[in-house]
């Protein structure tokens, strides 16, 4: 995008995925000429590299103006003591923030990484400690919710997600509405609590009830990171979706998904610049702009049909300077975090303990000791 022709307001895109240290120059080159000043890096467990918050944090090291890290919980707990997995992830939270991180991402209520991890409820006791100490520090989480609610349905469930694994209806996955229910429990004992609800809570379609959830829950906001289907709901009657959006406009988060895509894909493939034009396109486009408009790939955008036809809501730059840095700012910071590099070496030496014990166990599971410890000396050269 050597021309930007999109409004003059800065932005911070609230959700990008790092999949390994060797994406940093496509994506910083990728978020220049898109005018994205600062961004955050939303981190999820890798089951090679049981964490990419080492790699962030290196990001967040070379741009410490501009990279903001939501660190992901250790999710080996589940594995060796689930019954512990609260207190152990409330000490963890509070020893992501002490490296330097600014907030937290949970992905383990997607339906898929759900299934493959041994989850107690979000609601049960065992995770009790956990959400007070969240409630109580009103540290930030971004927090993957379910998945569109047409994955679960067999005929409307799209061709492209039932090859990505996405089809939830045959009865091995968590229900999507009672996910949404242990969730909403904890909201209501926690009703203050600093959550962003990635992809609009997946609720697009459902604004009325989305509305009810917002009117509860005075800390609840949403991200705009598509979810093609996002963008389709909000077309079929886009007046509505303008008046929902003025109205909640302090509850929207500007975020791209950028390095989703590669972050799903074989180890190797970079954060494909073409794909994550589309996706800003598609967001400020909608934002930005009134009426229809396409935007077409030769592989298909997003996983969705090319050919569709979006509608701008053009809202006014006052409603827009909130949802492109204002309301992640007043619930993260205005700033990033300074880093604490001794916390951090402490942290890459605890993961290569651990990933060395993995490989023992799991001698053909392909567990990684290299990047945490090339990450490892590299912030050993900075003291």
């Amino acid at each position: 995008m050597t021309s930007n022709p999109f409004r003059s307001i800065p932005i911070i895109d609230g959700h990008i995925h790092f999949g390994h240290p060797s994406y940093r120059e496509n994506l910083v080159q990728i978020l220049d000429q898109a005018n994205i000043g600062r961004f955050n890096i939303v981190c999820t467990p890798h089951m090679q590299r049981l964490s990419l918050v080492p790699d962030a944090l290196q990001l967040k090291a070379l741009f410490p103006r501009r990279c903001y890290v939501f660190g992901g919980l250790d999710i080996s707990t589940l594995f060796m003591a689930p019954q512990y997995a609260g207190e152990v992830f409330a000490h963890y939270v509070d020893s992501l923030l002490e490296m330097g991180c600014d907030g937290i991402k949970m992905i383990e209520g997607k339906p898929q990484m759900r299934k493959t991890l041994p989850i107690p409820d979000f609601d049960a006791a065992v995770y009790a400690p956990y959400w007070d100490h969240m409630a109580e520090t009103g540290t930030p989480l971004v927090f993957h919710v379910n998945d569109p609610e047409e994955f679960w349905d067999a005929e409307r469930c799209p061709g492209w997600a039932k090859k990505m694994g996405w089809f939830y209806g045959d009865g091995t996955y968590i229900n999507n509405e009672v996910q949404y229910r242990q969730v909403l429990n904890v909201l209501e004992r926690h009703p203050n609590l600093n959550v962003i609800f990635a992809h609009f809570f997946f609720l697009s379609a459902q604004l009325e009830r989305l509305s009810g959830y917002l009117d509860r829950f005075p800390n609840m906001q949403v991200d705009l990171t598509p979810g093609i289907e996002m963008y389709m709901n909000f077309a079929r009657d886009p007046q509505k979706a303008r008046e929902f959006f003025i109205k909640y406009q302090d509850r929207i988060v500007y975020g791209t998904d950028i390095g989703a895509k590669a972050l799903l894909a074989t180890p190797g493939m970079n954060i494909e610049a073409s794909e994550s034009r589309l996706r800003i396109q598609l967001i400020r486009r909608f934002l930005e702009t009134e009426g229809p408009f396409q935007l077409q790939s030769e592989e298909g955008f997003l996983f969705g049909d090319p050919e569709f036809t979006f509608q701008g809501i053009a809202l006014p730059d006052e409603v827009l300077e909130k949802i492109y840095h204002g309301n992640f700012e007043r619930s993260v910071s205005a700033q990033p975090r300074t880093l604490n590099i001794p916390a951090v070496i402490e942290e890459c030496d605890r993961q290569e303990a651990v990933l060395g014990a993995m490989r023992v166990m799991q001698p053909n599971q392909g567990i990684d000791l290299g990047l945490i410890t090339q990450t490892r000396e590299f912030f050993k050269s900075l003291t």
